[in-house]
């Protein structure tokens, strides 16, 4: 198997080193002592594994501040938040701790899934752990949109470039915690195409679907097409409705058996047959009317 940089720096840190703890991660003063809630607390380490200086360590090595640095971030602040004890958040700031000041957001939180196929396979009814990102915000706070960046339904910045990267370090702390897969909802439509390139919805269905409009279309600029049917302008020909996105699970699988699954000819057969039966128009005339209508609306803004 061939590793890129990041699976080999990976490789290289140790145990030791991704859970050392400063004094101020730990609290045994006798006030604390007393007022522990058993059943509510959450838990030093970030998903029962990294330390918050493990963490920094990690995206040191990784050069995730380089990348920053590079960008015109150059004073990061790391905060790493388990008082969750089911989901915890890394959200990396510019200069201060404040909302408006976010540049990477990240909740995390383990989660079992089972395979439900809607045919026979080895399979079905198993359940797996796995890792779900509930949410994910890599955004350029110095950054403008233009042509050749437009914006995208539910993004106030554009990206920084470097989304992939997060994904495959989280890929990364999949393979080092041993969980099956990592599991991502894609709230809009060019979510879903950028996860696409690696990931798997869990049901072939909705894999089927959205093969089916990204085939439909394919020769369409990613923004139109997702601004289309945040708006309404996609009909799905089936029951000539407009076209709401599903938010549904995909995966991108590590372990063996998962990955055999979604590479198999069953699933691979069910979703081309299936993605045959899908068909979309796109409403140009409804989509210029509101095109311009939101255009006006954001000049008004500025005025």
């Amino acid at each position: 198997m061939k590793f890129n940089k990041y699976w080999l720096i990976a490789r290289r840190l140790q145990t030791e080193q991704l859970q050392r703890l400063n004094l101020s991660d730990l609290d045994f003063s006798e006030k604390s002592m007393f007022q522990l809630d058993l059943g509510r607390r959450g838990s030093t380490f970030f998903l029962g594994y990294y330390s918050e200086e493990g963490i920094k360590l990690a995206l040191q090595k990784y050069g995730v501040y380089k990348k920053l640095k590079q960008r015109g971030f150059h004073h990061v602040l790391t905060v790493v938040d388990t008082s969750d004890p089911y989901r915890h958040k890394i959200t990396m700031y510019d200069k201060q701790q404040h909302q408006d000041n976010i540049i990477i957001e990240l909740v995390l939180r383990k989660d079992f899934f089972t395979v439900n196929l809607p045919y026979a396979y080895p399979l079905n009814g198993k359940t797996h752990l796995g890792l779900t990102i509930d949410w994910l915000c890599v955004q350029n706070l110095l950054g403008t949109f233009d042509k050749h960046r437009p914006q995208l339904p539910g993004q106030k910045f554009p990206g920084l470039g470097f989304s992939s990267v997060v994904v495959e370090l989280l890929m990364i702390i999949c393979w080092r915690l041993n969980l099956a897969g990592l599991i991502n909802v894609p709230e809009f439509y060019h979510n879903a195409v950028f996860y696409s390139k690696i990931f798997y919805y869990m049901d072939p269905d909705d894999q089927a679907k959205f093969l089916a409009i990204k085939r439909t279309f394919n020769d369409y600029p990613l923004e139109k097409v997702s601004w289309g049917i945040d708006w309404g302008c996609v009909t799905e020909m089936n029951n000539n409705q407009p076209f709401h996105w599903f938010v549904k699970q995909q995966v991108v699988a590590l372990e063996k058996n998962l990955k055999e699954m979604f590479k198999s000819k069953e699933y691979l057969n069910y979703v081309s047959d299936k993605a045959k039966s899908y068909q979309f128009i796109f409403d140009e005339e409804k989509y210029k009317e509101l095109r311009n209508k939101k255009f006006i609306q954001k000049v008004e803004r500025r005025k």
